[in-house]
């Protein structure tokens, strides 16, 4: 992405006021800077993001959470936002029982499966897709000044 007539400084600076408001839509997803070097302008945010409960039946379900990491780069005028989803995971809301799921696995999963279950994990494959958009999205937003006030 091009931010012209911007220093990595600045978007450096951007990157980090911007991670140290994401809590998540609802403040249950965990992340924190993993890596970050002012002089190189990178930054490297990992955790888990919390992408909502899935009701099974009698109001039994899943709390489920992608694990990711968001990679921000740094230039003189540009800067790169990568978002990588490893894997994700389960906690089921009865008894705490915890599955965790690469994305390999997700996808071949979904690719087996028919009729409504097929239709659940296309739609659960969509929600990570959709959260990491929105995660680059975000960023690249906070990246180009949205929302910052440099004068104040």
């Amino acid at each position: 992405m091009i931010v012209e007539n911007t220093s990595a400084a600045v978007l450096y600076g951007r990157a980090m006021e911007a991670l140290s408001d994401w809590t998540g839509a609802d403040g249950r997803s965990k992340a924190g800077i993993d890596f970050s070097d002012k002089d190189a302008g990178t930054v490297i945010y990992k955790g888990d993001y919390y992408l909502g409960f899935k009701k099974t039946i009698l109001g039994a379900g899943w709390d489920r959470y992608a694990d990711f990491t968001l990679k921000v780069r740094c230039k003189d005028g540009k800067a790169q936002v990568t978002v990588i989803v490893s894997s994700i995971s389960g906690i089921y809301n009865k008894n705490g029982v915890k599955k965790t799921y690469t994305i390999r696995e997700v996808v071949d999963i979904t690719k087996k499966s028919k009729g409504k279950k097929k239709e659940s994990r296309e739609d659960f494959v969509s929600d990570i897709i959709t959260t990491a958009d929105a995660m680059v999205i975000a960023m690249t937003d906070r990246l180009k000044g949205n929302g910052v006030d440099d004068d104040f």
